[in-house]
């Protein structure tokens, strides 16, 4: 990369790599324990299938109702995913999750050409998502004159991934002419459509004058909403500590840790109060926050609220995250990763009494749309999976 840190575009790569599922493909199957909860899961994928295969031979969900279901499942278990999208065969929906499952998935990098062909029929069926996610796969195989065909036929985009393909191709000018103010405007896309990923080099560019001003205060604000949703470069960036993620595999992967651990020994021995990000970023920022959190901004709520819950550069205070995560339960307007993350908390907060009164009932409600949502802890409290 010229102009913007070396090592981020290797940290893009690594994650690109391994990337899968449905509304974050650059980290939902980095989860330590994936593969426990498979192996574990796999012990009722059977009976589970064979009770939705009844149900459905005789009517009684419909081919959508077992997408969802497939859904609901391919990312912990991707198996049984597999057998619902193979039984609801010939809905345009199951079509393109299998495709997605298939080209992306480690567990089936033997269908990936398949997965790819799948796909193809879904976009020619006029699936924009399945254009997007072609895109995406040729962005990945540096194949950048079909992603760009691809990732234009699935405009209007209503995913991350596709935002912050571009936003990598126009920073390098790969298949289209260098632009660093558009690459800028789709890594903002990305972020609001909830991609880490996008967040964290959003974050990065606007601490340059790439393609914009200097913007500190946003640069902070996006580096730790991606650090809460596992990102370990922005986390590195903030000086917090990293999420524990499976060990790399690959030279490129391998490149992206020794990058993220080189930024560690150079902020050995530093403060991040003296930080620039800190300074200019998150002290001077921290106010107009709390304002539009108070008119109701849910993006302001879910950054103050995960300050509070962890207590990350303010004092730990569970009643006010419960003030700032209760509001955005219930509009339910923000990228799904977020809501996850929010509905899980809740649920631990309600379950354990943390800053208000146990309560089972919401705890177990919250337990329920936290899993729906993607949440890994939640799903295996919900499907009683034991480690």
């Amino acid at each position: 990369m010229k102009r913007i840190f070396p090592f981020l575009l290797l940290l893009v790569m690594a994650v690109s790599a391994s990337a899968a599922g449905r509304d974050n493909l650059f980290s939902r199957l980095q989860h330590k324990s994936n593969k426990t909860v498979v192996a574990t899961a796999d012990q009722k994928n059977d009976a589970l299938f064979e009770t939705v295969q009844k149900q459905y031979a005789e009517g009684k969900i419909s081919a959508d109702s077992v997408v969802s279901l497939a859904f609901y499942h391919k990312t912990w278990s991707p198996t049984l995913a597999e057998k619902y999208l193979k039984l609801a065969a010939g809905n345009p929906r199951a079509t393109m999750e299998l495709g997605v499952l298939y080209a992306f998935s480690p567990m089936f990098t033997s269908q990936a050409e398949e997965g790819v062909k799948l796909l193809q029929e879904a976009a020619k069926a006029g699936d924009k998502e399945a254009n997007g996610y072609l895109g995406y796969y040729y962005f990945t195989k540096n194949d950048y004159s079909k992603a760009k065909t691809y990732l234009d036929a699935s405009r209007p985009m209503t995913q991350g991934i596709e935002y912050a393909a571009l936003g990598s191709m126009y920073l390098e000018g790969n298949g289209v002419p260098e632009d660093e103010k558009k690459a800028r405007e789709h890594y903002h896309e990305s972020a609001l459509l909830g991609l880490p990923r996008g967040m964290a080099l959003y974050a990065s560019l606007l601490t340059t004058k790439n393609g914009g001003s200097i913007n500190y205060p946003d640069a902070f604000f996006w580096h730790y909403i991606a650090g809460e949703l596992g990102d370990n470069y922005s986390r590195v960036m903030l000086y917090l500590p990293r999420i524990p993620e499976p060990q790399p595999t690959g030279e490129v992967a391998k490149d992206a840790q020794t990058a993220l651990t080189w930024i560690e020994m150079v902020h050995k021995g530093k403060n991040m109060k003296n930080e620039p990000l800190y300074k200019d970023g998150f002290l001077k920022s921290l106010k107009e926050r709390e304002l539009s959190a108070e008119r109701g901004d849910d993006w302001s709520r879910f950054y103050l609220g995960g300050m509070n819950y962890n207590g990350d550069f303010l004092n730990q205070n569970y009643a006010r995250a419960l003030q700032y995560y209760e509001p955005i339960a219930k509009n339910g307007k923000l990228p799904r990763p977020l809501l996850a993350l929010v509905h899980e908390r809740l649920a631990k907060m309600y379950r354990e009494g943390n800053g208000t009164n146990i309560n089972k009932v919401k705890a177990d409600h919250h337990t329920r749309l936290a899993a729906q949502y993607g949440s890994l802890p939640s799903y295996k409290i919900v499907e009683n999976i034991s480690e």
